[in-house]
């Protein structure tokens, strides 16, 4: 039995994508741990860091978006999703890496908590300058990896925008081509309009 425990409004739906491009079955427990529920301690039991994701794959637990990502696309994943090519796999694990350190910045979470304008307005013209590394390898190319769309692009367009989000990248709802990115406005778009992203949109 498969379960992925955290509700699609969160991190969570990173996970729930890669499993449903994966055409995997499983089960979604939609927890929503906030501090003193039910939830909360049924995830505790679960990771001792108190976040999710958390996957139970036939008793193997693990916690993190991405190494829930990278282990189902190693266990499970085919070309072209999955490359047989360890450099087009090394180029995934690159991605993937750079998603989480230069996308996924406690510091631009906590700018955005804060209410400061002044801190909101920084840390959104620091992930336009960011951006604009996405947008320029996408200039000549459909996808990350080249042509077809792998778990590089899946990983990256997921840290960026839950489905939830409407294709627009995070809490601000950034449209990339407003913001003078159109490879990225493109590609994202791509990504955003599969079923996967339709399909997590709908979960609770």
């Amino acid at each position: 039995m498969r379960t992925l425990y955290g509700t699609a409004l969160s991190r969570a739906s990173r996970s729930l994508l890669a499993l449903e491009e994966l055409g995997l079955a499983y089960a979604h427990v939609p927890l929503k741990p906030r501090p003193g529920t039910a939830d909360r301690e049924r995830l505790l039991a679960l990771n001792p860091n108190g976040h999710i994701p958390v996957l139970d794959d036939a008793g193997l637990v693990l916690w993190e978006s991405m190494a829930i990502n990278l282990y189902l696309a190693d266990r499970y994943g085919q070309p072209p999703l999955w490359p047989a090519s360890p450099a087009e796999r090394a180029r995934i694990y690159q991605w993937t890496l750079w998603s989480q350190t230069e996308m996924d910045r406690r510091d631009w979470d906590a700018a955005r908590r804060s209410g400061d304008a002044g801190r909101i307005a920084a840390a959104r013209n620091e992930r336009v300058k960011t951006l604009g590394v996405l947008d320029a390898a996408l200039a000549r190319r459909d996808s990350l990896l080249g042509q077809d769309l792998t778990f590089a692009d899946l990983n990256v367009a997921a840290t960026l925008s839950q489905p939830n989000e409407g294709g627009k990248i995070d809490w601000e709802r950034l449209d990339p081509a407003e913001l003078g990115l159109p490879h990225l406005a493109r590609w994202l778009a791509l990504c955003t309009g599969r079923d996967s992203w339709k399909k997590v949109a709908e979960l609770p």
